[in-house]
């Protein structure tokens, strides 16, 4: 399956707002985003501007699959937000999304030496797709992203250094750096 990836810009605000309100982001801060807020952050830059760049994942039929949000782009670290359209999730395409934004990321921005990126515990999809593209665990944050009902999820964070990324390689972090403190 081939997929383009394709900048959103302006002209995309009303496809934007009905691809994102039309369906359900289960592991994401809020699971129905409304049409307001959508056209609001769209207008200060939140999707397109000095700290962020927003991406199509489009198949070759023209369908809308998937939405990259890289962000923090300031930052010698940036961060994403990944979307897949619940009909097309489980088939593959946030490897090749994970895969396709680290190294456009890496190869536009050479200041920048690591991508961070974070999500639920119980996302384990995700999760897997972090350790099959190379990132590392580096930070397990309990009950620390809310959820609808009052629930709390476990954030894990996950990392990849340019140097790993480039070498092909994985540095472990050293979780075991107070046993002598």
């Amino acid at each position: 399956m081939n997929i383009i990836f394709r900048k959103v810009i302006d002209s995309d605000l009303d496809i934007l707002i009905e691809w994102l309100t039309s369906d359900k982001w289960p592991y994401h801060g809020i699971s129905r985003p409304d049409p307001e807020k959508i056209g609001a952050s769209f207008e200060e830059g939140y999707y397109n501007g000095n700290e962020a760049q927003t991406f199509w994942m489009i198949l070759e039929t023209g369908e809308r699959v998937g939405l990259i949000r890289i962000h923090d782009l300031l930052d010698y670290a940036p961060m994403f937000d990944l979307r897949i359209r619940s009909s097309h999730r489980g088939k593959g395409l946030g490897g090749k999304a994970l895969k396709w934004l680290t190294e456009y990321i890496f190869k536009t921005w050479p200041d920048k030496w690591r991508i961070e990126g974070q999500t639920r515990n119980d996302n384990i999809a995700m999760r897997h797709v972090f350790r099959k593209c190379g990132y590392v665990k580096e930070a397990h944050y309990r009950k620390a992203w809310p959820a609808p009902g009052d629930e709390l999820y476990d954030s894990i964070g996950y990392g990849i250094l340019r140097e790993d990324w480039e070498e092909g390689k994985i540095t472990p972090v050293n979780w075991n750096d107070e046993e002598d403190t």
